[in-house]
C-alpha cells in the first residue's frame, strides 16, 4: 500500500521537530488513484455538531425539511462556529460501516491497510511511538460552506494518539479555503496546509488545529480519509469501534 520509496528515517527526523509532518506521494500511485475514483461514489451523510451533540443526516432527508427547520439548523451551526465550536461536512463512517469486514475494493483494502503490520510499523517509526494499536477512520468530503473549527483531538476516554489526514484531492487552490491550519497556545496560526492528492498529514493530537471554511467559489470537493491512531479499545461517541492492527 505505502510507496516503497519512503525514507522512514528522514520522515521520523522531520516529525520529531514539532510532532507533525506532511508526507507527499505516500501511497503507491495506482492505489491512490483507485481510492480517489471510489470516493466519488460513497453514500455521503451530513456530519455536523449541534447543541445536542453530533448529528448525522441524510442529504435527501434534509432536502425534505421545511424552510424553518433548515434555517434553525443553519442558525445553530453558525452560532456555535462563532464561538469556535463545531463542524459541518459530508462524511462516511468507514469504521462503523465496515465493522464486520471491509469490502474488497480499493477503499476497503486501504481501510484494512491502515492497520496492516507494514503501515503500523511505518507510522511507529515516523512518530517514534508504540503507544497505539488500532485506528478510527472516516472518509470526508468538504464542499462550499463546510468547516471544522479550532480544537484538540484528545477527548477523554478515546485514547487518541496521532491524527491523520490522507489526502485525495487532485486539484485545489488555497484561495478556496479548506486549509488544515495549526495554532499556538495564543490561538495564532503557525502553519496552513492546502489539501493535496496522495498526501498524509500526520500529527500528535496535542496540536490545536482546524479546517478553514470552504469558499462558495471552490471548484472541487476537498476529499480525504481522516481519523486517529488509538490505543486500547474505546467506543467512539459517533459510533465507531476501532480496527486493531499489528
Amino acid at each position: 500500500m505505502l510507496n516503497p520509496r519512503l525514507d522512514l528515517a528522514a520522515l521520523s527526523a522531520e516529525f520529531a521537530k514539532d510532532g507533525r509532518i506532511r508526507i507527499r506521494d505516500v501511497l503507491d500511485p495506482a492505489v491512490a488513484a483507485a481510492i480517489a475514483a471510489e470516493m466519488a461514489g460513497l453514500p455521503w451523510k451530513v456530519f455536523c455538531a449541534t447543541g445536542s451533540g453530533v448529528a448525522v443526516i441524510d442529504p435527501a432527508e434534509m432536502a425534505g425539511w421545511d424552510r424553518a427547520r433548515q434555517t434553525e439548523l443553519s442558525r445553530s451551526l453558525l452560532q456555535a462556529a462563532n464561538r469556535a465550536e463545531g463542524f459541518a461536512y459530508f462524511g462516511y463512517r468507514m469504521t462503523e460501516a465496515w465493522k464486520d469486514g471491509a469490502p474488497d475494493t480499493a477503499l476497503g483494502r486501504f481501510y484494512r491497510g491502515l492497520t496492516s503490520p507494514e503501515t503500523m510499523a511505518a507510522i511507529r517509526t515516523i512518530t517514534g511511538s508504540n503507544a497505539f494499536d488500532g485506528a478510527f477512520a472516516q472518509a470526508t468530503d468538504y464542499r462550499p460552506g463546510h468547516y471544522l473549527t479550532r480544537h484538540l483531538d484528545d477527548p477523554k476516554g478515546e485514547h487518541r494518539k496521532f491524527a491523520f489526514v490522507w489526502g485525495f484531492t487532485r486539484t485545489w487552490d488555497p484561495d478556496w479555503g479548506g486549509l488544515l491550519q495549526f495554532f499556538d497556545a495564543d490561538a495564532q496560526p503557525t502553519q496552513s496546509v492546502s489539501p493535496g492528492f496522495n498526501t498524509l498529514d500526520l500529527f500528535d493530537v496535542r496540536h490545536v488545529h482546524s479546517v478553514t471554511l470552504v469558499a462558495p467559489y471552490a471548484g472541487n470537493p476537498r476529499q480525504a480519509v481522516s481519523g486517529w491512531y488509538v490505543s486500547g479499545d474505546p467506543l467512539h461517541p459517533m459510533g465507531y469501534t476501532h480496527t486493531k492492527g499489528g
